[in-house]
């Protein structure tokens, strides 16, 4: 049977209409068996500071340091290079574009060798997300890959994987990451040279790295900038411009500033590639450049911390984890900002402040800084020896033991406590521990970020703001403390400093744990909320390092860096007035006043002064005593005793303070005697003073030439009541009876008190000479 042409030609276009649909169901079928993504590669993680420059970068598990990116985070200098020099009709085509295959198949026939590749830009993407090679087979399974990467994916999407993905040398990959360890910004800022590099770069990494051949990639970068001036995309004379720019490329680096503080929000925020915190990079260097040269002043093995937050936003601006993170012999890997430690006595100021807010003190109530016990604690002074009768203010300022713990005992620590956490002190007790009194000595543990945090209540009108790392952190405020309680505590911590012009109104409270552990500063400035810790991550003591010594010369020296800001009122609330007090009554002015100070009084509250510890029972509880004196003989009567008597009322100071106050201000001569008169068993019992006997105030002891033995001070404390507890430097002694013998100590000066279980105190001071005499019992007074 003879076909006509026309039947022939039906044919042929049925075998061809069959051959493309089984051409079509194969593809359909190898895209359902072999489908295309373009799933991104595990990323690595970089965070910025607040300008979004790199503190740190992490690389991903393969060890490739690649930093997500889009076509809108990205020059458009380099965009216009890439585009118009590896691939004008990206925008045209559907991933192959057939005249570069023609032409670069036409070079290969006649040079017997690839002259170019002909690859468009989704073809160089399939080649790196399916590890194609660039033989034939290999250009085969870019062409099919690139097909069907364009029918799933739009082109947006596809320029982003190339921008994320195209290798840059090394273990970059990716422009920003390229743009970033090369010229150490991000590539939304490249000149058009550097465009011009990177837009070339990913044709042979290795070959032209600008870092290691400089000439090699500048003629490769001079190839893409004349392209673009015979494309139209450039002028000449910027392409000359560009040209006379030199390669200057460091070798790819790791940022590392704020390290610990990347590490923490690395693993914080495990899902962001990009993470941004609110560091001042130009502060944070000068935070880290005084840690490195803080280290010279502090033990081999200890470390330090500075964290410093705006009080208004919460945002920290600085935070040195520790004083260098490589220095392995000090712990350096360990966070020191988030490390719970003893806060010694930082808790102090809100301890007087609570109690200002509670009617309980004044700025000037009277405390007493003597040998105190309150049951079974009994607390002692940093630095040795009382001082008596203080101040609020003298005992804040000078860091009081056992004023602070009266003050503690009166407020009560449990519910101190529960106001402190909800607060976010974040306070820390020892296993099975409740709240106590040795909460005012450090006897709880917290961090330098939760004390940041506290502080902040002091600028913030009694609000507690808890420390911001990043944008994603919420501002949260708690009230600690009143307005009023706040400025007060505040003004009293305000400390004169030799760097006064440039240190204005600086706050400052120190803290030093038992064993000298932990060295704390902590500040208040115009602006900002500032803590420095010193101290031995592995909790070894440092002999001879306190706050006072070791961390304030860090602390003036951060604040000396700090950015200059305008001048920021600290104005009074109303709720603070000012106002004269007596004491030891602590009201106002009056007729019974022996001293008189002049205090700061929250809400018109001026409570009276505490008289004892809440264990003990004082005889006379309060400070003022009304008494019946005879006219004729002067001396004290009971209630109709006698007719010709008078009502007079005298100031009574605590008991414990008897033997610390002038001697006209003691009970035993301010109290009359009972007049005979009257019935001695109605008279009033004034407490028994203690007095210690055997050794005078200000006695020098020596040795004597005959003998070698060491010699026993031999001791008695008369009057009081049992128990009675001795001191030797603020030490508490072993013995608890009225008489104490004691292997006389070596040579220097010391401070014997004793104190009874009334509360009443004696003390003496006496110097062991420094001669080398042998010991007798012999006491030269002094001159």
């Amino acid at each position: 049977m003879v076909r006509t042409p026309a039947a022939r030609v039906r044919q042929i276009f049925r075998l061809a209409a069959l051959a493309l649909g089984m051409t079509l169901l194969i593809l359909l079928a190898l895209d359902r068996w072999y489908p295309g993504n373009l799933q991104p590669r595990s990323r690595a993680r970089l965070v910025v500071d607040a300008a979004g420059h790199p503190l740190r970068s992490f690389a991903d598990e393969e060890g490739v340091w690649r930093y997500e990116t889009s076509a809108a985070q990205v020059s458009p200098l380099y965009l216009q290079a890439l585009i118009n020099y590896e691939d004008r009709w990206f925008y045209k085509h559907w991933g192959v574009n057939p005249l570069s295959l023609l032409r670069a198949a036409g070079q290969w026939l006649r040079s017997g060798k690839i002259v170019s590749g002909g690859s468009t830009l989704t073809m160089q993407i399939a080649r790196i997300r399916y590890h194609l090679g660039s033989d034939i087979f290999g250009k085969l399974q870019q062409i099919m890959r690139a097909l069907q990467l364009e029918f799933h994916f739009s082109k947006q999407e596809i320029l982003t994987y190339y921008l994320n993905h195209a290798p840059f040398g090394g273990t970059l990959e990716g422009v920003e990451a390229a743009s970033r360890s090369y010229f150490g910004y991000s590539a939304q800022n490249l000149t058009l040279a550097q465009a011009a590099l990177l837009a070339v770069l990913p044709q042979a990494p290795s070959r032209y790295r600008p870092d290691r051949y400089p000439a090699r990639a500048e003629q490769q970068r001079n190839k893409v900038l004349d392209r673009l001036v015979i494309f139209g995309s450039i002028t000449p004379t910027a392409a000359t411009d560009a040209k006379m720019e030199s390669v200057a490329a460091t070798t790819p680096r790791l940022a590392m500033v704020a390290p610990l503080l990347a590490r923490r929000l690395k693993q914080t925020y495990p899902d962001s590639a990009l993470i941004s915190s609110f560091i001042d990079r130009d502060l944070q260097q000068r935070l880290e450049q005084i840690a490195r040269d803080s280290v010279y002043l502090i033990p081999e093995r200890a470390s330090l911390a500075i964290m410093v937050m705006e009080h208004e936003t919460g945002k920290v601006v600085g935070y040195v984890g520790s004083a260098d993170m490589l220095d392995a012999n000090r712990f350096g890997h360990v966070d020191m900002v988030v490390a719970k430690r003893s806060p010694g006595s930082t808790l102090k100021p809100f301890i007087y402040g609570l109690a200002l807010d509670g009617g309980l003190i004044h700025s000037e109530s009277l405390l007493m800084d003597v040998p105190l016990s309150f049951s079974d604690y009994r607390p002692h002074n940093f630095n040795g020896g009382f001082s008596g009768p203080v101040s609020v203010s003298r005992a804040l300022k000078e860091s009081l033991n056992i004023p602070a713990v009266q003050v503690l005992e009166q407020l009560g620590p449990g519910q101190f406590y529960a106001r402190m956490q909800t607060a976010g002190a974040g306070l820390l007790l020892p296993p099975g521990a409740q709240p106590n009194l040795s909460l005012a000595l450090g006897g709880v543990s917290t961090s330098l970020e939760h004390l940041v945090g506290l502080y902040s209540t002091l600028a913030n009108g009694g609000e507690a703001l808890k420390p911001r790392l990043t944008p994603d952190d919420p501002v949260q405020r708690t009230k600690l403390l009143s307005g009023g309680a706040a400025w007060i505590v505040r003004n009293l911590l305000y400390r004169p400093t030799d760097e006064a012009d440039f240190i204005p109104d600086l706050a400052v409270k120190t803290g030093t744990s038992y064993g000298n552990r932990d060295a704390w500063a902590l500040g208040v400035t115009d602006n900002h909320t500032l803590g420095v810790w010193v101290g031995s991550p592995d909790n070894a003591a440092m002999v001879g390092h306190f706050g006072n010594f070791t961390a304030i010369p860090i602390l003036h020296t951060v604040v000396s860096v700090l950015p200059r800001t305008n001048h920021r009122a600290h104005p009074r609330p109303e709720t603070v007035t000012s106002q004269s007090i007596c004491w030891p009554g602590g009201r106002p002015t009056s007729t019974l006043c022996d001293e008189i100070h002049h205090s700061w009084i929250l809400d018109q509250t001026i409570p009276q002064t505490m008289m004892s510890t809440v264990g003990q029972s004082p005889l006379i509880p309060t400070p003022e005593l009304s008494l019946r004196i005879s006219r004729d003989t002067g001396l004290r009567t009971t209630l109709g005793c006698l007719e010709d008597d008078l009502v007079r009322i005298i100031p009574i100071w605590p008991a414990p303070l008897q033997n610390w106050i002038k001697l006209a201000w003691r009970n035993k001569v301010r109290i009359p005697a009972l007049d005979p008169r009257c019935n001695l068993n109605d008279g009033l019992l004034t407490e028994s003073p203690v007095q210690i006997v055997g050794i005078q105030d200000h006695d020098r002891i020596k040795r004597h030439a005959s003998t070698l033995a060491q010699p026993r001070l031999s001791v008695d404390a008369v009057g009081g009541q049992p128990n009675w507890y001795w001191f030797l430097n603020d030490e508490l002694l072993t013995e608890t009876g009225n008489h104490l013998n004691l292997l006389l100590p070596n040579p220097g000066e010391y401070q014997l008190s004793v104190s009874d279980q009334a509360g009443m105190s004696d003390s003496v001071r006496f110097v062991v000479e420094q001669e080398p005499f042998n010991l007798v019992n012999e006491v030269e007074k002094s001159l």
